[in-house]
């Protein structure tokens, strides 16, 4: 019972801002530019420089292939679920941005932090970068295709900071600069703050969506079957990483077995409202699949060891 209040006490501070978000769209008529254009060029990159930085060097390489594998993977699993389950007027790109999008890094480190111990925050970082890599680029480029062409969405990806933010990053971690202690707990807020930022946008589309007419079972079936092939790929990835190398620690293990229980990434919301595509629908895929995550994740912690 005290991991599963110490899970809720974390995330619903900021869960919380998706109401907040809701709220301003509807009194005030905030536009989602104005959050997600600073956050997608601004706010995310410093906190992936600073985060790749901080990362543990021996965890950097295998933490980041092995999640990037699990999401790549999940595209087949999305591609069946078009043909069984999908309306017929659904459109793939979506269904695969849906599946292979995981809210690693903002619903991940108030879950870590609740089950393991501040400096376990590093370690899902290493595993954030891989999730980022994919959704940054192929993601991104899935998301682009619900609105545009192949070339035009191309030239899109091409926009997206994260790419250059990447090599930089990568640039400072060999030239081993260290960032001063005094950015830490900078960080620490402005990490919360986007995380906070990334609802409120999910909020904001969530007022043009009518809640009377959504197909509950509908969505049900598309997250439900996202769970299941999540958690058979993930567990033929990390097996094969554990059976061939076995380079990492149980604690890393841990927090690998949680990637299928996490929600879509909010950032998946935060790409349609800068692509102005498909907002609505993201957003509530978004927040129906952090419902279905408030109750699979505690679930899921309660068989780690104390």
């Amino acid at each position: 019972m005290e991991v599963v209040l110490g899970l809720y006490k974390n995330l619903l501070p900021v869960l919380a801002f998706i109401a907040v978000g809701y709220f301003l769209k509807k009194r005030f008529d905030i536009k989602p530019k104005f959050i997600s254009v600073p956050l997608v060029f601004f706010l995310l990159p410093i906190l992936v420089i600073y985060n790749f930085s901080e990362a543990d060097t021996s965890k950097i390489i295998v933490m980041p292939i092995v999640s990037f594998l699990i999401a790549l993977a999940m595209n087949l699993p999305a591609c069946l679920a078009n043909k069984r389950i999908a309306k017929e007027d659904e459109d793939p790109n979506l269904l695969k941005s849906s599946f292979t999008f995981f809210n690693v890094l903002f619903f991940g480190i108030p879950v870590v932090t609740a089950l393991f111990d501040e400096g376990a925050t590093s370690v899902l970082i290493c595993l954030y970068l891989g999730t980022a890599l994919y959704g940054n680029t192929i993601g991104y480029f899935q998301v682009a295709k619900t609105k545009l062409s192949t070339k035009k969405s191309l030239k899109e990806m091409v926009k997206i900071p994260f790419l250059y933010t990447f090599i930089v990053a990568i640039g400072i971690k060999v030239w081993g600069v260290k960032m001063p202690e005094e950015a830490a707990p900078v960080m620490d807020v402005t990490s919360w703050v986007v995380s906070a930022l990334g609802m409120m946008i999910v909020g904001i589309h969530l007022t043009d969506v009518n809640f009377k007419n959504i197909n509950f079972p509908y969505f049900g079936k598309i997250l439900g079957f996202r769970t299941l092939a999540a958690m058979l790929l993930s567990a033929v990835i990390i097996g094969s990483e554990y059976l061939l190398w076995e380079n990492l620690e149980t604690e890393d293990y841990m927090m690998l077995i949680l990637i299928p229980f996490l929600p879509v990434a909010s950032n998946i919301s935060l790409f349609a409202s800068y692509l102005e595509t498909e907002q609505e629908r993201f957003s509530l895929v978004v927040v129906l699949s952090i419902g279905l995550s408030l109750v699979l994740v505690p679930i899921v912690a309660q068989f780690f060891p104390a």
